[in-house]
């Protein structure tokens, strides 16, 4: 409507016979926007599309695993031989036959959302109440008091490996690779990346399907530029000792570079960092929010999300982690790493780990 106006104005100045006729097409332009937008909704219709699509079943690991219907928690019958499935469901059922807590279990769609649980006026702002504890912390232990040696390690082993490295009265929190629309990617199919050897080690495959028939009443979708956060999850050591270390886990996913994912890839190599950025620091300021005490005695861990089958740059991740974890985020006076004492890039891939000490050893911090 503006520009439109604009080109009325400058025809105007210089007006001619012809420049008259342009001037009446272009308002009669404006006035066909103005009242297509002013279209009646038809609610019936509406409401017939809703409950058509509603009733569809269009569960694709329902399909795979050939169940008739997809009704709730089916992936925790369907027959399997495979053995990390088993042992994942061994886990569940002895700590988490009930499930998980509805207040372990949150979504954070944006940065802003979680910006609102620590805002910088006194105005309280309505949040969700999952997020309880995260509020009552963030007065307790304000982001603009932590000043921690935001100290970065590189680990080379497996993450379900790495958490037994992290003093037993540590909390952990640690960045779990996700698929964005299937709980566990290809958890059933027994794929063998970094999120599905997380829960096959762990009790978190029954936080996602919690989400997924919990908070997302059926479907599952992680937000494009937010997140799902997991309380106090397990991670096994084996199943033959009782050994676990408990974990919160940040469910992020990141862009499908070979193919098409749930949402649409960015345009060009700006839109990528912009997009990419705006993941990491909802990410990042997740876990700040959710730490227990002032993150003095929290690890961080992260890694080279999306390098694998999804096709991004080991490179261009790791420069996108650096400008998030040395931007200043929710009121902290510096770089928000200093918010932690401990973080952790892990990784299987040694010179995944090497790429990342190269772009971080940039930096006049030390992370020797």
């Amino acid at each position: 409507k503006k520009k439109l106006k604009d080109i009325e104005k400058k025809i105007q100045e210089n007006s001619t016979e012809i420049d008259q006729q342009v001037i009446q097409h272009a308002h009669n332009v404006q006035q066909w926007l103005v009242n297509i937008n002013k279209q009646p909704i038809n609610w019936i219709e509406l409401e017939k599309k809703y409950n058509r699509i509603a009733d569809q079943n269009c569960d694709e690991m329902d399909r795979y695993c050939r169940s008739n219907t997809a009704e709730p928690y089916f992936e925790l019958k369907v027959k399997t031989r495979y053995a990390g499935v088993l042992q994942s469901r061994e886990y569940i059922k002895k700590f988490r036959e009930n499930g998980f807590d509805s207040k372990e279990l949150k979504v954070y769609w944006n940065v802003k959302q979680i910006e609102n649980l620590c805002p910088e006026s006194s105005e309280k702002i309505p949040y969700d109440p999952s997020d309880d504890d995260a509020v009552e912390n963030l007065r307790k232990y304000p982001i603009s008091e932590r000043n921690h040696s935001g100290k970065i390690n590189y680990v080379t082993k497996g993450i379900e490996k790495a958490v037994f490295d992290i003093p037993e009265n540590a909390q952990i929190i640690l960045l779990n690779f996700a698929n964005e629309q299937s709980p566990g990617g290809g958890y059933l199919r027994h794929a063998r990346a970094q999120e599905e050897i997380l829960l096959y080690n762990s009790d978190g495959y029954r936080a996602l399907l919690d989400l997924k028939y919990g908070r997302m009443n059926g479907g599952y979708a992680i937000p494009e530029f937010g997140l799902a956060y997991v309380r106090n999850m397990r991670i096994f050591k084996s199943l033959s000792s009782d050994e676990y270390r408990k974990a919160d886990m940040l469910v992020s996913a990141c862009y499908c570079m070979i193919g098409h994912e749930l949402y649409r890839n960015p345009k060009n190599k700006d839109d990528w960092e912009k997009k990419n950025l705006a993941k990491f620091r909802a990410f990042i300021e997740a876990a700040v929010t959710n730490t227990s005490g002032d993150g003095k005695n929290t690890y961080l861990l992260l890694g080279p999300i999306g390098t694998g089958a999804f096709g991004n740059d080991v490179k261009c991740i790791g420069e996108v982690f650096r400008k998030a974890l040395n931007s200043p985020m929710m009121g902290s006076k510096g770089p928000i790493r200093h918010a932690f004492e401990h973080i952790w890039f892990v990784s299987i891939d040694r010179w995944k780990n090497e790429e990342f000490k190269k772009i971080f050893d940039k930096d006049e911090f030390d992370n020797n």
